[in-house]
């Protein structure tokens, strides 16, 4: 299975970061590192390396956010976080809603969309659309590491999740060295496949972002498979 050189990290989403950062440590046998805070988004995130820039991402809500980023549940949606994204269900919240909310608070971590990254956003911006996907447009960002360092980055940020997550974000680190660097080494990613209900869809998506070569294969379910080779062997998530 062909990986794209420029996968740059994988999302994983959760309603909360140390328990995701147990499981990581289960899972792969390597204990991720806090990475920072992202106030407009009301998350928080922890990193561990997958070889040479490219990493994990657990991300999850933060309790301690401004109250304008814990409201921000349109947002965390687009990471495909769960129902309410970790906020109560709410008195009115239908019994659907509020099962959704209760697998939302035990599940383990999901991977629910990827990054791309590309030192020339716009022209792929443009393919992607000619593919019939919005993958945004170009915003700056920037969060505080936890030992007070600053990293930013340019972003194409969605309207929606691209392909249910299967089509990857774009982001450019510009000057910021790459989180990868300073996160716990040990993993490595070895494989990653797409399953969706219209691979030929996908298919085209992937190509207009330079991922051709890329695993897809028809599925009722949309989803993101990899191999992690870690010291547990190669884990599949």
């Amino acid at each position: 299975m062909a990986l794209p050189a420029d996968i740059d990290h994988l999302v994983f989403t959760c309603a909360d970061l140390d328990a995701g950062m147990a499981w990581a440590e289960r899972t792969f046998g390597v204990r991720p590192v806090r990475g920072g805070a992202h106030p407009q988004w009301g998350t928080h995130n922890a990193l561990m390396s997958l070889g040479r820039e490219r990493y994990l991402e657990l991300l999850a809500p933060d309790p301690n956010a401004p109250s304008a980023g814990r409201a921000n549940v349109a947002g965390r949606a687009l990471f495909g976080m769960g129902a309410g994204a970790g906020a109560s269900a709410g008195a009115g919240a239908g019994a659907a809603d509020g099962a959704a909310h209760e697998a939302w608070l035990t599940s383990a971590p999901r991977l629910t969309t990827w990054m791309l990254h590309s030192r020339t956003i716009d022209p792929l911006l443009t393919a992607a659309l000619h593919a019939g996907v919005d993958l945004g447009r170009v915003t700056a960002g920037s969060r505080m590491r936890a030992d007070g360092t600053e990293i930013s980055w340019e972003i194409a940020i969605p309207p929606a999740r691209p392909l249910d997550g299967c089509v990857p974000w774009l982001i450019d680190w510009g000057w910021s060295a790459h989180p990868s660097i300073a996160a716990p080494q040990g993993a490595r990613l070895d494989w990653m496949e797409m399953v969706h209900p219209e691979p030929e869809r996908l298919r085209r998506a992937l190509d207009a972002v330079n991922c051709r070569g890329l695993d897809v294969r028809q599925g009722s379910e949309p989803g993101i498979r990899v191999g992690v080779a870690c010291p547990r062997g190669v884990v599949v998530v």
